[in-house]
C-alpha cells in the first residue's frame, strides 16, 4: 500500500476511510439492531413492542473492537432521554455478509428456543407430585 506523501493527504485519506467504515458498519447495525431486544420477554415489553419496533428509533453511533468481537453502538434520543443499545459479532465475520446473517439468525433462533424450552420443561414437571 502506498501512503500519501504529505500529512494533509494522509489526514484526508483517514477521513475518507473512517467515513466509509462508519457507513458499512451503520448498514450492519441498521439491519440487525433488533437483536438488542430479541431476548426481552417481560410482559410490559411484549405487550407494547416487538424487537423491530423497539429498535426502529436507534441510529448507529459508533463501534469498538473488544478482543475478538466488534461491538456496534446505537443511540436514540426520546423525551429528553438518551437510550443506548449494542450488538456484537465476531470480528472474523466482518467481511462475510452471509456469515453475519447466519450468526445473527442463530442468535434469534436461540432466543426463540429458550422460552419454548422453559415452557416444555414446565409442562413436564408436575408441581403437585412434589
Amino acid at each position: 500500500m502506498k501512503l500519501p506523501a504529505t500529512t494533509s493527504k494522509l489526514l484526508a485519506l483517514q477521513e475518507a476511510t473512517n467515513a466509509e467504515l462508519r457507513a458499512r458498519l451503520a448498514e450492519i447495525f441498521q439491519r440487525y439492531r433488533k437483536l438488542a431486544f430479541v431476548g426481552r420477554n417481560d410482559n410490559l415489553f411484549t405487550e407494547h413492542w416487538t424487537p423491530e419496533i423497539a429498535a426502529a428509533g436507534y441510529d448507529f453511533d459508533g463501534f469498538e473492537i473488544k478482543g475478538a468481537n466488534i461491538v456496534l453502538h446505537g443511540v436514540e434520543n426520546a423525551c429528553g432521554f438518551i437510550y443506548r443499545i449494542n450488538i456484537a459479532l465476531p470480528l472474523e465475520l466482518i467481511d462475510d455478509a452471509k456469515a453475519i446473517e447466519a450468526y445473527f439468525q442463530r442468535q434469534i433462533d436461540e432466543n426463540k428456543a429458550e422460552p419454548e424450552l422453559a415452557t416444555a420443561t414446565s409442562r413436564t414437571i408436575d408441581p403437585t407430585a412434589m
